[in-house]
């Protein structure tokens, strides 16, 4: 088969699944409460505001204190381009840079000689995108997107054939990486140690490299925080604020890691096998579930994190799957097959089915109405993206402690979810922490949720969070 002809099917796949996602990215996964964290700066900005937030562990005139300045700068950039500054614009940026950077990658394991054919390719875009968290960062508003675009953009500058310029780009991702999350540092200095480990002396210039230039990103911050007075701030909300990990460790749940992770332990184990494909399938497991371990016993593991260790191992299993010949291949693709079946397409399935309850846009309407003329209010971040105006100051809970008495007292308005599980979102510790009297003036929605398409598609809610929107109003009486 011609390769331009067949390597077309790698991006006909990755076409098909942006296109069926975009026209419902607002209403495919409920607003997280991080997605207003993160993109508030570039909001405020985009307003005149400056680079401050008003959903951040700090007061809302200081320079905006956090470990990932670089994807409220490219969002930044993004609204300046294109005006997109809604909810369905900045998810768009996100699906972007996800479906961009595994473009990338592809092209970089291409050029590397990781992927041989472009069967390879086929079966690491199908395996990612069957994956059940792998796709995440395509879906939410987080750093994560811009991670897979610094991370293709990395393994493709070590493919390119000057010594010189492969230095220059390893330096290059160093910084990006450093500037991009601490998440993103810990999963380069895992692949770094196994590329180390593995290509001995060929790897150690470009390692050098990229990590003095992370090193240097990470003093050209300090200094920068350390200039604004928000140095305290920073290094209390990147190392201060605790492990959660008994709590976000869902990317375990994701059948494709453990379907994976088995296929590459079976490559290992099956005699007579080549010393290169074992070889992957021992970097596979050690950047796979190897890595999210490392990642969950440092902090946590939630689903947004699980494409960072998917991304290796499933380019590990692409590789080695070829390999296996007759019984051994029919088990191996009935394994893989199944996982992918239950993953990502399950969990679409239980979204699609939901969507009537999470309308952005009705939701957005109702905000409207009910916070005309309100110029300072405080939501639950999940209603953030709804009751953002450029003539409205929205708060959400994080900033609330560096908030002022007379800043608490400007908040006109109140938007929470009724029995919240989360303690600081719930009505009596916000109510306390605000201060005044208040009295419910609406809900929403006003008359009974949405129901689903499919009643009998409702068991499959049980599989995962299928939250919906629900809100009270409260106007503040004294």
């Amino acid at each position: 088969m011609n390769r331009h002809i067949s390597r077309f099917w790698v991006w006909a796949i990755f076409g098909v699944y942006a296109g069926l996602l975009m026209p419902y990215l607002t209403d495919f996964r409920v607003a997280m409460g991080d997605e207003a964290c993160y993109v508030e700066p570039a909001l405020r900005w985009s307003e005149g505001l400056g680079f401050t937030s008003a959903a951040w562990r700090q007061s809302t005139d200081q320079l905006w204190a956090c470990n990932f300045p670089l994807y409220a700068l490219v969002c930044s950039a993004w609204i300046k381009l294109t005006g997109l500054s809604s909810f369905w614009g900045l998810r768009l940026l996100s699906l972007l840079l996800f479906v961009g950077g595994m473009a990338i990658w592809i092209l970089g394991c291409r050029r590397a000689g990781w992927f041989k054919s472009w069967r390879e390719e086929v079966v690491f875009v199908l395996l990612l995108l069957g994956s059940l968290y792998a796709t995440s960062p395509s879906q939410y508003i987080r750093p994560e997107a811009l991670g897979a675009a610094v991370f293709g953009f990395g393994l493709f500058g070590q493919t390119l054939s000057s010594s010189r310029a492969r230095i220059a780009m390893a330096f290059i991702t160093g910084v990006l990486t450093a500037l991009s999350g601490l998440q993103f540092v810990v999963t380069l200095a895992v692949l770094a140690l196994v590329w180390l480990a593995v290509a001995q002396r060929n790897s150690l210039k470009p390692i050098v490299a990229c990590a003095v230039g992370g090193l240097a990103a990470t003093i050209v911050l300090v200094a920068v925080y350390s200039n604004f007075g928000v140095l305290d701030i920073f290094l209390r909300s990147t190392f201060g604020l605790g492990s959660n990990r008994a709590e976000q460790w869902h990317a375990w749940r994701d059948p494709m890691l453990w379907a994976a992770s088995v296929v590459l332990v079976f490559m290992l184990l099956v005699p007579k096998m080549k010393k290169r494909e074992r070889l992957v399938a021992a970097v596979g497991l050690a950047c796979g579930p190897g890595l999210a371990a490392v990642l969950f016993l440092l902090s946590k593991y939630p689903q947004y994190y699980g494409f960072l260790a998917m991304l290796p191992l499933c380019t590990a299993t692409a590789i080695v799957v070829p390999e296996f010949r007759g019984p051994a291949r029919a088990v191996v693709v009935v394994l893989l097959l199944g996982a992918g079946m239950i993953g990502f397409p399950l969990a679409a399935l239980m979204n699609w089915n939901v969507m009537p309850a999470r309308d952005h846009r009705s939701l957005e309407l109702s905000m409207k109405e009910k916070l005309s003329g309100v110029k300072k209010v405080f939501v639950d971040p999940s209603a953030y993206f709804a009751a953002k105006s450029p003539d409205r100051l929205v708060y959400t809970q994080a900033v609330l402690p560096a908030l002022s008495e007379k800043e608490r007292a400007e908040i006109e308005t109140v938007v929470l979810i009724p029995e919240h599980p989360i303690f600081g979102l719930q009505k009596d510790t916000v109510f306390r922490q605000i201060g005044g009297e208040w009295q419910l003036v609406g809900k929403y929605p006003d008359a009974k949720p949405a129901s689903s398409r499919c009643a009998k598609l409702d068991f499959l809610s049980r599989l995962s969070y299928a939250g919906h929107y629900r809100f009270e109003f409260w106007k503040r009486v004294r």
